[in-house]
């Protein structure tokens, strides 16, 4: 395959609003290193922490101000794409492939990207790449954030934000663990998101939800475990939830502090939670796609040229599911 020089990418040279992301013609198509594969880029998922790096918050935008803005280079965001290897320097993978991959170094806001080998994860062949390229992040968190979780055998799990990008399938690995390890289930959403998970779930499962629209204040229900997935003053109004001594871990984890702090007149195990990027859960969640194990929601979708307006609507927050870019 002939591997242009030159590629449409979408940069940033400072931090800001959603102004700042632009649409370019002519950036150079990256050089492979070693152990490294060339991707032509199929779908590329955007996630929170993609605005949050633009506005100059967190880890994200850190790298950038050492790697990229104190060499007046421009950075390309975007963690998590599928797509058709082109080039390879490993042994894995070979051109003609179709991978997906969640990676901290960015760049997938491009048509090529140039990802470690040991971060990608072949897409079995009934998977659209559309839906490849929309779960590495969420998939990878969701997962990570059950088994960090350490549920028991029959104990009360209370979770908020089970409609998001991580939440949705974060809901649906704890629904098997209904069957399989008879725990509880109450989760915290609105009338508008419950009504669209229970085209995603069964609801009658659950061991009930709470509308956080309305609740004032919200039932001791005694649970052994809050998974927090907003933070916050929400973050702090759900500890009630919880029973003395009970856990919560909370995504994002700089609210652990913050909700400890609020806990502490009931001793809870607050614990705060970091998604990493691993290809083997990458393929367990890519696999369980593939059997219809889990179901992932894709709300919208935008053309490289119209990232910001992606930008501007992942941030009102109102999102079911994912929203992605196609190059």
């Amino acid at each position: 395959m002939n591997i242009p020089t030159t590629q449409d990418a979408v940069t940033i040279t400072k931090f800001g609003d959603a102004e700042v992301l632009t649409y370019h013609h002519d950036r150079p198509i990256p050089e492979l290193k070693t152990n490294e594969v060339l991707i032509k880029i199929a779908c590329a998922g955007i996630n929170p922490v993609d605005f949050k790096t633009r506005q100059g918050l967190g880890w994200g935008a850190e790298k950038i101000k050492t790697n990229q803005f104190a060499h007046d280079e421009p950075a390309v965001l975007g963690f998590d794409l599928s797509g058709e290897v082109i080039a390879s320097e490993s042994n894995h993978f070979q051109p003609g492939d179709k991978v997906a991959a969640l990676t901290f170094n960015g760049g997938c806001y491009s048509q090529y990207n140039a990802v470690e080998a040991e971060l990608l994860a072949k897409v079995p062949e009934s998977v659209d790449l559309k839906l490849a390229g929309a779960l590495p992040c969420v998939g990878i968190t969701a997962k990570q954030l059950i088994d960090f979780a350490q549920i028991k055998q029959r104990e009360h799990v209370v979770m908020s934000a089970p409609a998001g990008g991580v939440g949705h399938l974060a809901v649906q690995l704890l629904m098997q663990r209904i069957a399989d390890q008879d725990i509880k289930l109450t989760l915290i959403c609105s009338p508008q998101k419950y009504q669209k998970l229970e085209a995603l779930i069964d609801t009658n499962k659950l061991e009930g939800w709470i509308d956080y629209t309305k609740e004032d204040d919200f039932p001791e229900l005694q649970a052994d475990l809050l998974l927090d997935l907003v933070g916050g003053e929400a973050g702090i109004k759900a500890l009630k939830v919880v029973k003395a001594q009970g856990r919560v871990v909370v995504l994002p984890s700089i609210w652990a502090d913050k909700l400890k702090e609020a806990g502490s007149d009931k001793n809870l195990q607050v614990e705060g939670f970091i998604a990493q990027p691993n290809a083997n859960d990458l393929a367990v969640m890519l696999n369980k796609l593939a059997d219809g194990d889990i179901k992932l929601q894709i709300q919208s979708e935008y053309p490289l040229a119209e990232a910001a307006e992606a930008h501007r609507e992942l941030e009102q927050g109102d999102s079911f599911g994912k929203i992605i870019l196609l190059p």
